[in-house]
């Protein structure tokens, strides 16, 4: 095999490919595809697929299962538990690089335009998103119709949440990868309107603070920022 081929970039764009036989920098990748449509570049994704990231999916079901294994499995805890369970199973997933994707901005900012190095990437551009996702201790995980200026509370409050589901807040991710948590409470709700695109993620209840409950809500939410969504 030859030096150029070990030091390709691979990059998947909206499912076309694209291949540099040295490191190339993020405006180059865009250009081809950066006029082609209306793209949101706030909802736009970057993964780096060759970091894996089933470990982390591992030990996030290793700790349900070993929160499970003490209740009763009719118990409404181990019935939400086995929910989150099938989702985070069910999640497709990828490493998430945390770097700003917008075309206009890499061409004129040396920062915001780094250079890939040998690898195999994706890019998912998206037109402006009309939905938001939400998962966790909800009674239909999914997709929903995005409601202009709604914060996270105003979210929870429309979808069935389960008996077992955190009221005091939610976690929001919003389509840049950035995870934070916003109050849901009635004596602390946090108003910020969760942007289109965003996953909320509604916790288990951990009343008794239990710090293996509190861990498994913060590990979730961590390895929902990886979620690839098409």
């Amino acid at each position: 095999m030859s030096h150029t081929a070990l030091a390709s970039v691979k990059v998947d764009i909206n499912g076309q490919q694209y291949r540099y036989s040295e490191p190339v920098r993020l405006a180059q990748v865009l250009a081809p595809v950066a006029m082609t449509q209306d793209w949101y570049w706030p909802a736009s994704r970057f993964y780096d697929l060759s970091v894996d990231v089933e470990e982390q999916r591992a030990e996030v079901i290793a700790l349900i299962d070993a929160l499970t294994v003490e209740l009763e499995p009719k118990d409404e805890r181990a019935i939400g538990l086995r929910s989150l369970r099938q989702q985070v199973e069910g999640w497709k997933l990828a490493k998430r690089v945390k770097v700003p994707v917008n075309y206009d901005v890499a061409r004129l900012d040396i920062s915001a335009n780094p250079q890939l190095q040998a690898g195999t990437y994706k890019l998912s551009l998206t037109t402006r998103p009309n939905i938001v996702h939400i998962s966790g201790l909800v009674k239909m995980p999914g997709t929903y119709e995005y409601q202009s200026m709604a914060s996270g509370f105003q979210y929870t409050q429309a979808v069935a949440l389960r008996a077992d589901a955190e009221p005091d807040f939610v976690y929001v991710i919003s389509p840049d990868g950035e995870l934070r948590r916003l109050d849901t409470a009635y004596w602390n709700r946090d108003f910020a309107s969760i942007m289109p695109g965003s996953q909320l993620i509604v916790p288990v209840f951990s009343y008794l603070l239990t710090p293996s409950l509190s861990e498994l809500n913060q590990r979730v939410a961590e390895l929902a920022v990886n979620r690839v969504f098409q």
